[in-house]
């Protein structure tokens, strides 16, 4: 009875294979199978140093198979850095006229501090005294021994009568309040005469006059 209950014939075998396929392709277009792909990471390593050259090695990570193959090996040439040989001057330097290539030679200073010294001096229009290293952010004063100033280069003078409020901020000493002053000042009574007209402004200190004296010039033409 059970037997005949769970018999099927030839027609519905074939009925049953065909529901059978098209479930499955309904299946397969619904769910795709997309098998994964690898994601390659990239890992480098180094192998064979000199101090002129070493080998590079590529390594990449299949992360679904979690293993790392080796890629390919690069054989890099390493420059070496060359730095001045350092010496202590036979002389003091004369700081207004020294250069780049003379001060890293000196112990204590790099390109860097170099750079600093070099572009601080262009600010000011040159060094009027050794202690002005000081004001360099991160310049020891053991270095001011190396130096000397002479009168062989003269100082780059700001033309306080004729240049302009951007051209007199750009002083490391004259701040933008102070070039204000001196622009309406210029603007309302003429031109300015002596540092002690600057010394009636508010915004000139004693101090401001003493260091910014080396650097002003008061002609107007």
């Amino acid at each position: 009875m059970s037997k005949d209950h769970f018999y099927f014939n030839r027609n519905d075998r074939i009925v049953a294979l065909i529901l059978l396929s098209v479930i499955i392709i309904v299946n397969i277009i619904r769910n795709p199978w997309n098998p994964p792909v690898p994601d390659y990471s990239v890992y480098t390593d180094s192998m064979e140093h000199t101090p002129d050259t070493f080998r590079r090695i590529v390594y990449i990570r299949d992360t679904v198979r979690r293993k790392w193959y080796v890629w390919d090996t690069v054989r890099v040439e390493v420059k070496s850095v060359r730095y001045a040989a350092k010496s202590r001057p036979v002389e003091p330097l004369d700081l207004n006229g020294v250069d780049s290539t003379e001060l890293v030679k000196l112990p204590g200073i790099g390109p860097a501090t170099a750079l600093k010294i070099i572009r601080y001096r262009e600010r000011l229009g040159g060094y009027s005294d050794i202690t002005q290293l000081a004001e360099i952010e991160g310049l020891p004063d053991s270095l001011m021994k190396w130096f000397i100033i002479t009168d062989t280069i003269p100082l780059t003078k700001i033309l306080v009568n004729r240049a302009t409020l951007a051209e007199l901020r750009r002083h490391p000493y004259i701040d933008f309040y102070q070039a204000r002053a001196i622009v309406e000042f210029r603007d309302e009574r003429g031109a300015i005469k002596s540092p002690e007209q600057l010394s009636f402004m508010e915004e000139f200190t004693v101090q401001d006059l003493v260091r910014l004296n080396p650097y002003i010039d008061f002609r107007d033409q």
